[in-house]
């Protein structure tokens, strides 16, 4: 049977979709692995980022796979926006792998979006199979890599937010506005709603002199992320960050550090586009991090430009 979910499952589909998720793991590192739990209200991660659905199969009270989908906002390089579908948590359980779920689940958020074949999806590095292997075919649009970034994840310890005067806090829509500006020539999302995944306030941080910028908020209410020894890996996000210089945005991931550690995370997950890696990772010098690269993958959408992602909607 396939479900179509926007909002939370009933409790006994609840039960089944997180045993089916708990034998996933991903690589977040060297020689680390990490798992994914979506709570009670699985479809909850992609209602928050836009218009989203989850598909799911399932038979006899078993899941044999899912995929989630957003249809979101997409700051284009050039400035203007564009509705674009955004894909993520593709799993197919391995005994189903050569029956029809796959595409089952693929026709059915193909048909859910509309046939817009205009979007994205982000592939940790590592990962066994890319999209570009199995797209393309069978009425599914090909898939190809648009880009790539780092992720990285710093602890908190040590830092503490910033005297006022140096990095703001301020509302959504100034640090937005600078956010939209910081990124011209580039690809990053708009539209979400962080109020609907994260446990902590949101909050919205800025440059005095708008030469950085950045949201910090956790994913708790929508996704927990679960280390390969079950320690919850308990970390904020510092999402919307952009910057126009390199010491500007340390500042910025500092005062992030500072209130990511009030709220008690112990880490802070960021990403930064490759093509800033290493000016950026200059100004950051020794400081202690675990590098996670990720590929971007997609359709309709120019390849070679940097992207803006943000690490809570991954």
């Amino acid at each position: 049977m396939l479900h179509t979910l926007q909002s939370a499952p009933p409790p006994e589909l609840a039960t089944a979709l997180a045993t089916f998720e708990a034998q996933f793991t991903y690589p977040l590192g060297q020689g680390r692995t990490f798992r994914i739990s979506h709570g009670e209200d699985y479809p909850r991660f992609f209602r928050a980022q836009g218009d989203g659905a989850c598909f799911v199969m399932e038979h006899d009270g078993k899941v044999s796979g899912v995929v989630g989908v957003s249809l979101r906002r997409l700051l284009l390089p050039e400035g203007t926006e564009q509705k674009v579908a955004y894909i993520g948590d593709l799993k197919v359980d391995p005994a189903a792998r050569k029956t029809w779920t796959y595409l089952r689940l693929a026709w059915a958020a193909f048909s859910w979006v509309g046939g817009n074949a205009t979007g994205y999806g982000i592939v940790m590095d590592g990962t066994a199979a890319t999209p570009d292997a199995y797209t393309g075919g069978c009425g599914i649009p090909a898939a190809r890599k648009l880009g790539t970034i780092m992720i990285w994840q710093f602890p908190c310890r040590g830092f503490e937010a910033p005297a006022d005067g140096a990095i703001l806090v301020s509302r959504a829509e100034p640090v937005l506005a600078c956010y939209r500006e910081l990124s011209v020539g580039r690809y990053a999302p708009l539209g979400a709603r962080p109020e609907e995944r994260s446990e902590m306030p949101p909050t919205w941080l800025i440059h005095p002199q708008g030469l950085a910028c950045g949201l910090v908020e956790d994913t708790r209410l929508a996704k927990r992320l679960h280390a390969d020894d079950g320690r919850e890996l308990q970390s904020a996000h510092l999402s919307y960050f952009a910057f126009r210089t390199p010491a500007a945005g340390k500042e910025l991931l500092d005062a992030a550090l500072g209130h990511a550690e009030r709220w008690g995370h112990p880490a802070l997950f960021v990403s930064v586009a490759s093509q800033d890696v290493d000016a950026f990772g200059a100004v950051l010098g020794t400081r202690e991090r675990v590098a996670a690269p990720a590929t971007v993958f997609g359709g309709g959408l120019d390849d070679g430009a940097a992207w803006n992602v943000n690490t809570a909607e991954i």
